[in-house]
């Protein structure tokens, strides 16, 4: 669970987007509503506006979501808003240029299609620990 200033004990907010969706049911399941609260993103207007409030302690860009925005312009338009937003990448490419891209923009972490259930699971327990480290100011 995470604990910041303006919340006690609340559990991980996670923004999903594109194949990470269809994992909602089994994260609700595996992980529980006590340690997660996921929501899928409808559009890239509701995912800025949510970050723009400070909903999400995280979020998952898939880029083969059908937007306005592709997901390096929405990563770019987060970290306008947000600098520190835990983002983890999903994506097909394997251009070095789009990688080095997405890390330049800090994203937390970039993972290749076809985005599995362990992946997933796997990025959300290290953007949680990130989280609780940042948290407690530990190095």
């Amino acid at each position: 669970m995470v604990t910041t200033l303006h919340r006690d004990r609340s559990p991980f907010r996670l923004l999903v987007t594109g194949e990470a969706e269809a994992w909602l049911p089994a994260l609700e399941q595996i992980v529980g509503s006590r340690y997660l609260t996921p929501y899928r993103a409808h559009g890239d207007e509701e995912l800025l506006g949510l970050i723009e409030a400070g909903w999400p302690d995280a979020a998952v860009l898939d880029d083969a979501a059908r937007w306005q925005l592709d997901a390096l312009q929405l990563l770019r338009m987060i970290r306008r808003v947000n600098r520190t937003l835990l983002v983890v990448m999903v994506t097909g490419r394997r251009d070095r240029h789009w990688l080095e891209a997405a890390l330049q923009l800090t994203a937390f972490s970039v993972v290749s299609r076809p985005l599995q259930l362990e992946e997933l699971l796997r990025q959300i327990e290290r953007m949680m620990r990130r989280l609780d480290e940042m948290l407690r100011g530990e190095p």
